[in-house]
């Protein structure tokens, strides 16, 4: 028994490595070979001054991506696709500027596609009415880790500190694997930290930052499912992210303004505007910790 469980975790460690090394190695050719591809020119809605390249995402999908095939686990052929479908429209609009609503029906097709293969059946059994609160969740999710991916450090320590904050819960429940595939967003989300924290090198662009998004609302979903949490852990966690977003959102709608654009209003931004980078980025991850923390407590005293 002892051997199985030392070989499980040499897996784990051999698999967090590839997925560091894979990253960081990518992350070095982006920004040497490839450093003038796909580049987030400075507007007046920017935080930024100097072009940088939204390529970083790309590095951290390939660490993880390598991360999981070395570990030997595998998934649905629906989630694959819905996960392919979601980066390869991302992928193209980091290149070239897509029209929204082709991305937002690709979207929903997206969130369609991996609810359907990772929500057969409703825990608690719950009813298929369900269904348009969820892909509209899932949609949302998706949409608010892009619009919060505008900060030095901010996107990438969100998904550092929320998976690392989900794998935790996982092995204290038992759920190996869905942790080890958090812990590889972990590995990988802190190597392009080191390239991504103020004054920040490379972005993630829409194809890291939406794939992203679908991946905690994914992982939100079978963690649910498989009784490993209750949904109040993950909206706990990620509470730094969609509060902020939903808020600024319903605010925008309520003055009349169009929503849908790119804008500087999130309480992120404000901060940034107001106190620099650096000083926004450290309030920011005291809350992301302290929600983190929160939903720790939550699930170790068994409320949650």
């Amino acid at each position: 028994m002892m051997g199985v469980v030392s070989e499980q975790w040499m897996s784990l460690f051999v698999s967090c490595a590839v997925a560091g090394a894979i990253a960081l190695l990518v992350l070095r050719i982006l920004l040497s070979r490839l450093r003038e591809f796909a580049l987030d020119t400075p507007n007046h809605r920017s935080l930024h001054e100097t072009p940088v390249p939204r390529t970083g995402g790309w590095a951290l999908l390939c660490g993880v991506s390598a991360g999981f095939l070395v570990s030997g686990a595998s998934i649905s052929l629906g989630t694959f696709f819905a996960f392919f479908l979601l980066l390869s429209i991302s992928f193209a609009d980091d290149l070239r500027p897509l029209s929204a609503r082709l991305r937002f029906f690709v979207q929903i097709l997206s969130v369609c596609i991996l609810l359907y293969g990772i929500l057969p059946v409703f825990p608690g059994g719950l009813a298929w009415l369900l269904w348009p609160v969820l892909v509209l969740s899932g949609v949302w999710v998706v949409n608010l880790y892009n619009f919060m991916d505008g900060m030095d450090g901010f996107a990438g320590s969100m998904t550092a500190i929320g998976f690392g904050a989900l794998a935790v819960i996982c092995f204290w429940r038992g759920a190996a694997d869905l942790g080890s595939i958090c812990l590889l967003v972990v590995i990988s989300s802190v190597v392009f930290l080191h390239y991504n924290w103020p004054q920040a090198q490379i972005f993630l662009g829409d194809a890291g930052s939406t794939v992203i998004g679908l991946a905690v609302f994914g992982v939100s979903m079978v963690g649910w499912q498989q009784g490993v949490w209750g949904l109040l852990v993950p909206l706990l966690i990620f509470l730094p992210f969609w509060l902020d977003a939903t808020i600024t959102l319903l605010i925008r709608i309520f003055r009349g303004e169009r929503w849908w654009e790119a804008h500087r209003q999130h309480l992120y931004q404000r901060l940034a505007l107001k106190h620099g980078v650096k000083a926004s980025l450290r309030i920011e991850l005291a809350v992301m910790v302290s929600t983190s923390l929160s939903a720790l407590l939550l699930v170790k005293s068994g409320m949650a």
